[in-house]
């Protein structure tokens, strides 16, 4: 059985949660995957108790930046269907699930209603495998203020459509088969589109969001650099996630636009939220987006997990047929494992494990469809088990 020394162990509640969230300004509320009904149905419950009671004024979720302008415009009373901005605003397939469309159209009615809540993606454009969609909108900015420069992001879309693909599965294979030579050019047309943004001056909070697109732009091209050296024999000990990096720079982005005294919650894997380096491929690190976040903010920055004991869960793979290029069918959980937290807490009921204090905790965690040695304790404020889980509706059996 797993040690727990300094564990405060309690039945799962918004007044446990609340606590643990204290005053913290960011708090990111994880998954051991994507595309879990109970865990879409848990993240809607603490977003309505943050939001409604705690005055959390800005929801974030691991999809792409550019995408999630349509969703915020939308919670914000912009026209169209809840369909269509579920389909075209989120990445990865994520507005699929019906737990995160109930959870937009929470937040329309909460806007309409009286209320300034706003909406972020924090990740890179086209689920990781095209800058299109963060250059469109940029090419619409200098198309407006700065005409003379629209020349460059047409030669930055043009050195970067050889890999543009559906997602983060198919594009580091395109990109990879270029040759050193074209992968360089688009990373030099991205790089100097960026650095005429900065150059120009600053017009408000659009020349900002118009900024932030090209900085994606450019990340995303740099994540296949990455992703590529990852599948080399010997890929390096220590490598960088430019899409943890961007999902910071979006964090900070956020409080730029709507105050640093907003409070944001950041809806993200637990890989991505967690306090230390995430194991990319086994013998190979990264810093993760909350170990970024929690150097910058310290104790103003919370990481809650969340996992589950038993059940079914949701296994990804490429599909020419399936929106984005995303199939997703449903897996059985392996049994916990030992040492794992998901075997600390038993499967009895909803369990919140607040590791504040902890000295001694579990080792592993289910991470999609295995378990992932992690010191738990340092790499979470708090974690969340939920006894029993299946995937949304969409999932296919």
């Amino acid at each position: 059985m797993v040690e727990l020394s300094g564990c405060d162990r309690r039945a799962f509640g918004l007044s446990a949660f609340g606590d643990v969230v204290g005053d913290a300004r960011v708090v990111a509320v994880g998954e051991n995957n994507h595309y879990i009904r109970e865990f879409g149905l848990l993240r809607s419950e603490v977003v309505r108790f943050l939001v409604g009671e705690l005055g959390f004024g800005v929801v974030a979720l691991e999809s792409g930046f550019a995408e999630g302008l349509l969703v915020d415009a939308w919670i914000n009373g912009g026209a169209g269907e809840l369909e269509s901005v579920a389909r075209d605003g989120f990445t990865f397939r994520h507005g699929d699930a019906v737990e995160v469309q109930e959870l937009v159209r929470w937040l329309r009615e909460h806007n309409s209603a009286g209320g300034r809540v706003r909406f972020a993606g924090v990740d890179v454009p086209g689920s990781g495998g095209s800058v299109l969609p963060a250059l469109r909108p940029v090419r619409a900015y200098l198309g407006e203020h700065a005409p003379e420069h629209v020349h460059l992001v047409d030669a930055a879309m043009s050195a970067a459509q050889p890999y543009a693909s559906a997602n983060n599965g198919v594009a580091p294979a395109k990109y990879a088969e270029l040759s050193a030579a074209e992968r360089d050019a688009a990373t030099a047309a991205l790089t100097r589109l960026l650095l005429r943004m900065d150059s120009l001056p600053r017009r408000g909070p659009e020349h900002l969001v118009a900024r932030h697109h090209a900085l994606g732009a450019l990340r995303l091209d740099e994540h296949l650099r990455e992703l590529v050296e990852l599948g080399q024999p010997e890929p390096p000990p220590v490598t960088s996630s430019s899409r943890d990096v961007y999902a910071a720079e979006t964090t900070r982005l956020l409080r730029e636009l709507h105050g640093r005294d907003q409070r944001i919650v950041v809806l993200a894997h637990n890989l991505h939220v967690q306090r230390v380096p995430m194991q990319l491929v086994p013998g190979v690190q990264a810093w993760s987006l909350g170990s970024y976040l929690a150097a910058e903010f310290g104790a103003d920055y919370r990481a809650i997990g969340v996992t589950a004991h038993a059940g079914t869960t949701a296994d990804m793979h490429l599909d020419d047929q399936a929106r984005l290029g995303i199939g997703v069918r449903a897996r059985p959980l392996e049994p916990v494992a030992e040492g794992s937290v998901e075997q600390a807490v038993g499967g009895a009921e909803p369990v919140l494990l607040d590791l504040r204090s902890a000295t001694t905790g579990p080792t592993s965690i289910r991470h999609v469809t295995t378990t992932l040695p992690l010191d738990v304790a340092a790499a979470f404020d708090a974690v969340v088990c939920l006894p029993e889980v299946r995937p949304s509706s969409f999932v296919l059996d």
